[in-house]
């Protein structure tokens, strides 16, 4: 081995140790950042030579450097991350809905169904009391202005879901853009045979964030590539070409949202609503906001109108049967219900009598049979501890009510339950992903150490080596 191949030894050794100096300070830099993967320089012998009949080597060079990264560990965020995303929207939905049933802070619909009829058995003491007719119509005024409250605020979380939708999709367009971008940066580095490490932690990071938005899959290609498509199969990123999705109102919902995707490459965008939140809306902010906006809601809106139709029919019957004051028959008590759906708001149920003499409180004619006849209000008054048949079962008015209630509630401690499970393994995956591509300064600060020294020994190989070429010189002096 010649003096100058000690001189190409320490220079390898140089260049080795500073470039791992580079790397060790790029992760110190980092430590704080998200999704940054920890990067190790790979050393490995120079090529041997044969010296004097023995194998020596010719320094050191860098293989590569190489990244922590754990596919299954990434592929377990991806999932839990939809998951989180869904269960998040849909307890922030279930927190509005429930507060329009607390009874304990505010005079909801259960204490006003409660004090309409008690309107009527009050009414039973003095039938033909003016004062007492005139609260049987206030408490039912009371009720459906109750009624049409739920009905409207249910309502205004049905649209208030579904204009988040608006930037859901924005986002969701926004991050399919980067990574189709990524995927064309990532191949045209690697295709160079190095390997695009901060790139790729960049790209990991936006699928995490697109599978909190939408349920979704990867698949990544040889060229390093990455194709995401939705849980249930429609492409959303091919290479490096990206999908856009976009909203058309549904008039056959109500004017509500549609989902639609023009696929990587297309022209023709074709409708995802059924599928964009993965199998029963389970995935996702999106999916989430439409289980809220087409499903939860609804059911509870569902139940409203049943209630509300129930009783006016339930009372409607009784009081068109009774008699008022002045004779009148044959009234109804509240506006007849044309159809079931819809009869819990605006435009449904609402009162219909508006003269205190013509509340039925008597089941004969007061002309013949007396004003003191009560025997109508007392059988109205009956009716919200009457067995009546509903969808679910035959229960009371009040039972119905309460088991809406009580659907609510699970509602929200489903969500909750999903929410709180799913933060926990949020954090446990965030914590074995930390320990094994996060950055410890500690460690860092020994590799500092390490390559410093290293690279001090190098440098004081070229200078020994410099020295013996000088005494070599000096002899021919």
């Amino acid at each position: 081995m010649s003096i100058l191949s000690i001189l190409d030894i320490g220079k390898s050794g140089i260049t080795a140790q500073r470039l791992a100096l580079e790397v060790t300070s790029q992760n110190v830099s980092n430590v704080n950042t998200p999704g940054y993967s920890r990067q190790s320089t790979i050393f490995e012998s120079g090529n041997v030579s044969m010296e004097r009949g023995f194998p020596l080597g010719n320094g050191v060079q860098v293989a590569e450097i190489q990244r922590a990264y754990d596919d299954f560990l990434q592929m377990q965020l991806k999932n839990e991350s939809s998951t989180n995303g869904q269960a998040t929207t849909v307890l922030s939905s279930m927190n509005q809905a429930e507060q329009l049933f607390n009874e304990f802070t505010t005079d909801g619909l259960g204490k006003s169904m409660q004090d309409f009829f008690k309107a009527w058995q009050d009414l039973t003491a003095n039938p033909q009391g003016q004062p007492e007719r005139q609260a049987v119509l206030a408490r039912a005024q009371q009720l459906v202005d109750q009624f049409h409250r739920v009905n409207g605020y249910l309502n205004d979380i049905k649209t208030d879901a579904n204009k988040s939708l608006e930037g859901i999709t924005a986002d969701v367009n926004d991050k399919l853009t980067q990574i189709a971008s990524l995927n064309d940066q990532i191949r045209q580095v690697e295709i160079q045979g190095t390997t695009a490490n901060e790139l790729r932690d960049k790209r990991d990071l936006l699928v995490r964030q697109l599978a909190q938005k939408v349920g979704i899959t990867y698949l990544e290609q040889p060229d390093g590539m990455l194709n995401v498509s939705l849980t249930l199969g429609q492409p959303l990123v091919l290479g490096k070409d990206a999908a856009t999705l976009s909203l058309q109102p549904d008039p056959a919902n109500g004017g509500f949202y549609k989902v639609f995707t023009t696929p990587p490459g297309g022209t023709s965008a074709i409708d995802i609503t059924s599928i964009v939140g993965g199998p029963g809306n389970s995935q996702g902010e999106m999916g989430g906001t439409l289980q809220v906006r087409d499903t939860l809601v609804n059911q509870f809106i569902t139940d409203l109108d049943e209630l509300a139709y129930n009783l006016a029919t339930q009372v409607n019957a009784a009081h068109s049967a009774g008699f008022g004051l002045t004779g009148s028959t044959g009234l109804d008590f509240f506006t007849p219900p044309a159809a079931m759906a819809g009869y819990g708001g605006l435009g449904g149920i609402s009162v219909s009598i508006t003269n205190t003499n013509d509340i039925a409180a008597a089941d004969t004619d007061p002309i013949t049979g007396g004003t003191g006849n009560n025997k109508n209000a007392s059988t109205i008054a009956s009716l919200y501890d009457k067995t009546l048949p509903f969808s679910s079962g035959n229960t009371t008015l009040e039972g119905f009510y309460n088991s809406l209630v009580g659907k609510v509630g699970v509602a929200v401690q489903n969500a909750q339950r999903g929410q709180t499970l799913s933060d926990g393994v949020i954090k446990q995956l965030d914590n074995l992903r930390e320990s094994n591509s996060g950055v410890s300064l500690d460690e860092e600060l020994a590799n500092l150490i390490k390559y410093q020294k290293a690279f001090e020994g190098s440098a004081k190989l070229i200078t020994t080596g410099a020295e013996m070429m000088d005494t070599i010189l000096g002899l021919v002096r």
